[in-house]
């Protein structure tokens, strides 16, 4: 059955949150500077956040909630900027870690524009249907149509040959600073 993909509008984010909350509560990006077993803190975290993306247009949902992927459009820095200035009292129990993370994460982006995947997930029971792959897919179609890379890292190793399937490839790999998360950059050209 083909996978039907929308733009996530605002008042949609509480019912993904949630679904982002459960997928993340346990991802070393986020357990490193929130703590483990943070499920109402990632949760909000993703909230505050995807409010603001959706409302900027690049949310985007699978199957009426079943699946969530955040694509960032290319030339974006200052929205993003707006967007962590805005969300930074929800991060205040992680501020420190969450930005020595993300300032580095950030020097190991390319050099010229892309298309980011900041974040997906799919419900725990749907995985392997092929919602995943379709929110992948988006993104990479805007890459695809726009001549330019996507992006990406993560910091679950089953995740590398999951993305490198879908023609992603591994361009570095390190420990975030400060005792962070080992996290794999990943990128894909059309």
């Amino acid at each position: 059955m083909p996978v039907s993909i929308v733009q996530a509008t605002p008042d949609r984010v509480p019912a993904l949150a949630e679904l982002l909350g459960e997928a993340f509560t346990d991802d070393p990006m986020l357990v490193w500077p929130f703590g483990p077993d943070e499920t109402d803190l990632v949760t909000g975290f993703f909230r505050a956040f995807d409010e603001r993306i959706a409302a900027l247009g690049w949310l985007w949902e699978a199957d009426d909630r079943l699946g969530v992927a955040a694509w960032i459009p290319p030339g974006s820095d200052e929205d993003m900027m707006d967007v962590d200035r805005a969300i930074r009292p929800t991060l205040a129990s992680a501020v420190g870690r969450h930005e020595e993370m993300w300032e580095w994460i950030a020097g190991n982006f390319p050099d010229e524009p892309f298309w980011y995947l900041d974040h997906i997930a799919v419900a725990a029971d749907h995985r392997g249907g092929g919602l995943g792959a379709a929110l992948i897919q988006q993104g990479l179609a805007f890459a695809d149509r726009d001549g330019v890379p996507a992006f990406l890292e993560t910091a679950r190793p089953e995740n590398v040959g999951y993305y490198e399937r879908r023609g992603f490839r591994t361009v570095a790999d390190d420990d975030a600073p400060g005792g962070g998360p080992h996290i794999w950059f990943m990128r894909y050209d059309p």
